[in-house]
C-alpha cells in the first residue's frame, strides 16, 4: 500500500531550497529534477554548481523541464549542462526564431494542429528525487523569487515537502516515463496507461498522467469534497474551476462545513485574477469566506478536508484538469495536520476577507473581466 514514511512541510523557499541542496550533497547514486520554471539566477546556479559536483563523484544527474515554462532559460541552461555533465532533457520543446528560419521549408510540413495540440500540454510538475528514497514535492519552481535570501520581503508565499515511503516507487515510474517521453513519442503515450495505476485522493500520491486518470482524478475531488463534514481550507494560486466544482463546495459550504477559500491579493499572471472575476462574486453571493493573501504573491496550491492535507503543484483552473501534468501528495498524519493548519491561521491573519462591495467596478472593468474568462482555458 502506498504511503509516506516521514515528511517533512516547507512554508518558505528558503528552507526548502536549503533541504534540497543538503540532500543533492549527499546524494549517492540519482538525482533527477523534474520542474515547470528552471530560471538562470543566482539560486539556480548553486543548485547546479551542486549537481555538477554531485556528477562528478558518479552520480546520475537528470533534468526535465518544460519547453515553455523554460523558453527563456533553455539556451543557456544547455551550456551549463553541458558543462557540467548533466543530461538535460526538455518536454515538448519549442522552436526558437532561428531554428524555424533556418529550416524553413521543413517548418511548412509540420502539422499545425497537432504542433499546437503538443504545445498546450505542459509539464507542470515539481518534483526533486534522490537516489529514488526521498522525494521533494510542491509549487515551488526552480527560480529565486521564492528565496528571501536573494529578494527580501517580496519572496513568494508556497508550500513544498519532502516526503520519503513507498509512495516514491510510484513516483519514480511516472518520472521515468515523462524522462522516456522527450526522447521517444507515441508508443511511450500507451506505456504510460499501464504502468503508472489510477491514482484517487484517498491514496498518498495523485497523478493525471493520462486522459483517463484526469477525469477519474476529478471525479474523485468532487467526491472527496461532496462527503466533507468538517472543513474545506483551499488555498490556490489561480482560481478558474469548472462550475460542477464551485457547486460541490456552495454544497458543502450549505450543509455545515467550513469551507473557506485564499486566493492571491497580488498574483504573478494578473489575468486568472481577472478572469476569476464573476466566479468569486459567485461564491460570496452564497455566503462563502473569501480571503485574498496581502503580505506578498501567493503561489501555494494545498487543501485541507477534514483531517486530511494535500500538497502539490495542482491548480483549481482548466490548465491542470485538462492539459497540464501536475501532481498531489495526501497526508493523514496528525503532524501535517497541525502544522498545515497552523500555516493556514498564519495566512488568514495576512489576508483580508474579501466583500461584495470590491465588486463594484465600471461597466468596462466588467466587459473586460468578461473577455479574461473567455480565455481561461489557456490560463
Amino acid at each position: 500500500m502506498d504511503s509516506w514514511s516521514r515528511v517533512d512541510i516547507f512554508h518558505s523557499g528558503d528552507d526548502y531550497f536549503n533541504s534540497v541542496i543538503a540532500d543533492i550533497r549527499q546524494a549517492k547514486k540519482s538525482i533527477f529534477i523534474e520542474g515547470y520554471i528552471f530560471a538562470i539566477d543566482n539560486l539556480t546556479k548553486n543548485i547546479l554548481n551542486e549537481l555538477g559536483f554531485a556528477r562528478s563523484r558518479g552520480c546520475s544527474v537528470k533534468l526535465v523541464v518544460d519547453g515553455f515554462g523554460s523558453y527563456n532559460y533553455i539556451p543557456e541552461l544547455s551550456k551549463i549542462c553541458n558543462q557540467y555533465g548533466i543530461e538535460l532533457r526538455v518536454f515538448h520543446p519549442m522552436p526558437y526564431f532561428k531554428s524555424i528560419t533556418s529550416r524553413w521549408p521543413k517548418w511548412s510540413d509540420i502539422k499545425i494542429a497537432a504542433f499546437l495540440s503538443r504545445m498546450n500540454r505542459r509539464n507542470h510538475r515539481k518534483i526533486i528525487l534522490i537516489d529514488e528514497k526521498a522525494a521533494y514535492l510542491g509549487s515551488l519552481n526552480f527560480i529565486q523569487v521564492h528565496c528571501a535570501k536573494y529578494v527580501g520581503p517580496l519572496a513568494w508565499r508556497d508550500t513544498g515537502v519532502r516526503v520519503e515511503g513507498p509512495a516514491v516507487k510510484t513516483l519514480v515510474i511516472a518520472t521515468q516515463i515523462t524522462y522516456l517521453r522527450t526522447i521517444y513519442r507515441g508508443i511511450l503515450t500507451w506505456v504510460g496507461r499501464w504502468r503508472v495505476p489510477n491514482s484517487t485522493f484517498s491514496s498518498a500520491l495523485q497523478l493525471n498522467t493520462t486522459q483517463k486518470m484526469r477525469r477519474a482524478l476529478y471525479r474523485d475531488l468532487l467526491r472527496l469534497l461532496s462527503h466533507a463534514n468538517q472543513r474545506i481550507y483551499i488555498t490556490t494560486a489561480y482560481f478558474l474551476p469548472k462550475r460542477s466544482l464551485l457547486k460541490a463546495l456552495i454544497r458543502a459550504s450549505e450543509r455545515g462545513v467550513d469551507v473557506k477559500l485564499v486566493l492571491p491579493g497580488k498574483s504573478d499572471v494578473p489575468l486568472v485574477k481577472w478572469a476569476a472575476f464573476n466566479l468569486v462574486r459567485f461564491l460570496l453571493h452564497s455566503r462563502m469566506p473569501i480571503y485574498e493573501y496581502q503580505k506578498t504573491i501567493l503561489h501555494a496550491k494545498t487543501m485541507i478536508v477534514d483531517d486530511q492535507v494535500y500538497i502539490g503543484s495542482f491548480n483549481l483552473n482548466h490548465r491542470s484538469l485538462l492539459h497540464d501534468l501536475e501532481v498531489i501528495a495526501r497526508f493523514k498524519d496528525p503532524e501535517s495536520l497541525r502544522n498545515m493548519v497552523a500555516q493556514w491561521e498564519q495566512d488568514i491573519a495576512h489576508s483580508r476577507s474579501v466583500k461584495e462591495v470590491d465588486f463594484n467596478s465600471s461597466w468596462f472593468s466588467r466587459w473586460f473581466y468578461k473577455i479574461a474568462f473567455r480565455l481561461r482555458y489557456m490560463l
